[in-house]
């Protein structure tokens, strides 16, 4: 069978090509005999890429990003109560709850018991684990510090987890609001106001012009409705698909970090994620240059990771990284200071990890002003909205009123 794998060599330089083998895990084998860094290894054929495209389902049988943390945490637990790594495996096998979970538990465990070892194990799950994830096990079991190192994996998962719960829930409210605003619109341009359409057109006297408009709109929805709604799903699909394939992806996130408010959050999220997964990185014995790379391919964003294409390159000629950053404006300028004066110093890691706690602080807070100013604006917005479709409609009726008397 054919597969697809990107790595990275002792150099630190990126490398990508196809392996012929007879399963996945013998070509991460030979990866790490070559001496390279496995970052991503996937079947080459068409099945292969229907499994990636719904990796993430619930039917494709992956754990859930938070089992992976829970996991973490517990197996951190029983390693450091002194208990073996494939006995703890055995019993958080037994005790998951999730099935899929203890499936993915028990192929480690069964990996370990016949001689691989534990980031071995982990590879083998292919997308379970990320790279940074296994990367940092492998320097663990290398320094025979692996219960402290899930540790640090576990608590830097877990902030993360709750810092995005945070912004989703502080989002719902808006996005309720939107939509029931929408469906609001909707009910009265396609009930409300056809009701008062053939009084107002046929009493003899011209209708203001703010009503025929709404009179107007709401012929429109009547006619097009379904079109309008299979075109919006369509669209949606389409910029879905696109942004899956990276379609315009890089242009549309460098917008996004433009925008007013939205912007500035994204961009201090982004700070976070690079401060402390390359902290965690360097903290555990990764080099600078492999560390770049391996935080390059998780960040999640495509503008972000040509920007530390350019750090890495200037890694690699011996220069600062910090200049390519600095540059592109992605990060806040006290963050390029800082981390100047740990390279300085001598103690990057530190700084990296400052950093990380001082925006974390700072992005919970600047999500809870913005959507306590947004819940407001848009109430007031939707209100003034449906009032101004029924002051429109009811001058229409004043005025037939009117005439006739």
């Amino acid at each position: 069978m054919l597969y697809r794998y990107s790595a990275i060599s002792r150099s630190g330089s990126r490398l990508s090509g196809e392996m012929e083998a007879v399963s996945r895990t013998i070509v991460l084998e030979d990866l790490h005999k070559l001496g390279h860094l496995p970052v991503e290894v996937v079947e080459s054929n068409g099945a292969a890429a229907g499994r990636g495209a719904h990796g993430t389902s619930f039917l494709s049988g992956k754990p859930s990003a938070r089992q992976i943390t829970l996991f973490t945490r517990e197996l951190a637990m029983l390693l450091k109560a002194g208990l073996p790594l494939d006995q703890s495996l055995g019993f958080l096998a037994k005790d998951a709850r999730s099935k899929r979970l203890s499936r993915v538990i028990g192929q480690i465990g069964d990996g370990v018991s016949n001689g691989k070892s534990f980031h071995e194990s982990l590879e083998a799950q292919g997308q379970v684990f990320p790279p940074v994830y296994v990367n940092m096990v492998r320097v663990a079991e290398a320094s025979g510090s692996l219960d402290s190192v899930l540790e640090r994996i576990a608590r830097g998962r877990e902030k993360a987890q709750k810092l995005r719960s945070k912004a989703l829930s502080e989002m719902l409210y808006p996005c309720l609001l939107i939509v029931m605003a929408i469906a609001a619109v909707t009910i009265m341009l396609t009930f409300v106001v056809p009701r008062f359409k053939e009084m107002i057109m046929n009493a003899g006297t011209k209708a203001p012009e703010q009503a025929r408009m709404i009179i107007a709109a709401s012929d429109w929805l009547l006619a097009n409705g379904q079109l309008l709604a299979i075109s919006v799903a369509l669209l949606v699909v389409a910029i879905g698909a696109g942004w899956q394939q990276g379609l315009g992806r890089q242009q549309m996130e460098w917008l996004m970090l433009r925008l007013p408010l939205v912007g500035s959050m994204i961009r201090l999220n982004l700070t976070i994620s690079f401060c402390r997964t390359l902290g965690m990185l360097l903290e555990n014995g990764v080099e600078l240059p492999a560390a770049m790379k391996l935080v390059r391919d998780v960040i999640g964003n495509k503008y972000a990771a040509r920007v530390l294409d350019q750090a890495y390159n200037a890694l690699r000629k011996g220069r600062s990284f910090l200049e390519p950053l600095s540059q592109s404006g992605l990060f806040p300028g006290v963050v390029i200071n800082m981390l100047r004066v740990g390279e300085e110093t001598g103690s990057l890691t530190a700084s990296f990890f400052h950093m990380a706690d001082m925006f974390e602080e700072k992005l919970e807070t600047a999500v809870q002003r913005t959507f306590t100013i947004l819940e407001p604006v848009i109430i007031l917005l939707v209100s003034t909205f449906i009032a101004g479709i029924i002051m429109s409609i009811l001058s229409a009726v004043i005025s037939i009123n009117d005439l006739a008397v």
